[in-house]
């Protein structure tokens, strides 16, 4: 099977350019013997990281000629017109062609997906417009009607949906099952912690910058759907009881972040929290191994990652009960309601007091990890394969 590999994002773009390094890892697991894989990028940086795959790789610039008309086609033409007439004279559709290229597979589920005539497996990481409408930066007009025009087509053209847990199964059901089949297309893929929390051996450096040797962390952007108001809550409530817990957060200064260092300085909490910014893959590996704990208060699923690079560094759980994440850690995490600043707090009054608690948190988290890492990750993408075209595993 000639299997394409389409690289769009940047490692600017954090879990989804980690997600497409996992896959690309994964198509590097697969038998040679059955598959032959081509990478197709729109950067010239993604050579040095399939180099090291030993992945063929053709670089597919875009150039504003290009942009101007895949924009153009895209907002003015039906979908089905553009596949027809027009998209078999994209470049990257010239590309599959002269590589003979069966299916491709698109991590991040990147509109060209279904703009084009080749066999395409998708991955949709969530639906989060339909279910946090209450959140301005998931919702909006402008982001709502995007993500429809773009999952709409997907279930239509998508030979395969990947999707991360069975909640995200039954969204896309509820959402986009027009005649009643599109669950015999998706296929159930859960997310697996970055490679460099894998290859961690020695890889650890804590920022200098960090003034605690016992804290909490929360690693997220400030989007207001990240909940950083209801964690830095339930802080000041244990502080009013006598409890004063530290915590360390970690994003870029935008978003809500001025509404976050607010509340931390109306809270009188400037002491106990503090905002590291970017950090690097070596200093967040050293971040989760001194934690005290990740605590996780996300209204966002329908499950996430961070939770996962806790589990593989031996960092104690507590994180949001809903969606898909109970699904996803088990008994290996504490478990609360986002929207109740008392059950976080209770939380964390558990993780920072009780050590054996932690202790147990950690080994069950270690366990989790074993269970569900990188080996059941590329294993999982394998037998999808073998199933989408079990006929044509000789034909390479």
């Amino acid at each position: 099977m000639r299997l394409g590999i389409y690289l769009e994002r940047k490692p600017s773009s954090g879990g989804a350019y980690q997600y497409c390094l996992a896959m690309l890892k994964a198509l590097h697991s697969l038998p040679e013997t059955e598959y032959e894989i081509t990478a197709f990028c729109t950067y010239e940086e993604w050579k040095s990281v399939t180099a090291q795959y030993q992945i063929s790789t053709e670089v597919v610039t875009k150039n504003i000629i290009q942009k101007i008309f895949h924009y153009a086609a895209e907002k003015l033409l039906p979908v089905a017109f553009y596949r027809k007439h027009i998209g078999k004279r994209h470049p990257l559709a010239r590309r599959f062609a002269e590589k003979e290229i069966d299916y491709c597979i698109y991590p991040c589920g990147d509109k060209i997906s279904f703009m084009l005539e080749t066999p395409s497996i998708i991955s949709v990481f969530d639906l989060m417009h339909r279910y946090l409408t209450g959140f301005e930066e998931i919702s909006n007009d402008r982001i709502y009607r995007s993500r429809e025009r773009s999952y709409t087509n997907i279930a239509r053209y998508a030979e395969i949906i990947l999707v991360d847990s069975s909640v995200g199964k039954e969204q896309m059901i509820e959402c986009y099952d027009t005649d009643g089949h599109l669950g015999e297309k998706i296929r159930i893929l859960p997310f697996i912690a970055p490679d460099y929390v894998y290859d961690s051996t020695g890889l650890e450096r804590a920022p200098d910058a960090l003034r605690f040797e016992r804290f909490l962390f929360y690693p997220a952007q400030f989007w207001k759907h990240k909940n950083h108001v209801n964690l830095i809550l339930a802080l000041s409530k244990l502080k009013e009881e006598g409890i004063l817990v530290n915590a360390v957060f970690c994003g870029s200064g935008k978003n809500a972040y001025e509404e976050v260092q607010n509340l931390i300085s109306e809270k009188g909490l400037e002491a106990q929290v503090q905002i590291l910014g970017y950090v690097s893959n070596e200093e967040m590996v050293a971040l989760y191994r001194r934690a005290r704990a990740l605590v996780m208060p996300t209204y966002g699923g329908p499950t996430n990652i961070p939770q996962l690079e806790a589990f593989v560094l031996g960092c104690p759980v507590a994180t949001s009960k809903i969606f898909g994440i109970p699904e996803q850690v088990g008994e290996a995490a504490l478990l609360f309601h986002p929207e109740s600043v008392d059950e976080i707090a209770d939380c964390i009054r558990r993780l920072w007091t009780e050590d054996a608690l932690c202790r147990e948190l950690a080994e069950k988290g270690y366990e989790r990890a074993e269970r569900w890492g990188e080996e059941q990750f590329h294993e999982r993408v394998h037998e999808i394969l073998q199933a989408v075209c079990p006929g044509r595993k000789d034909q390479v």
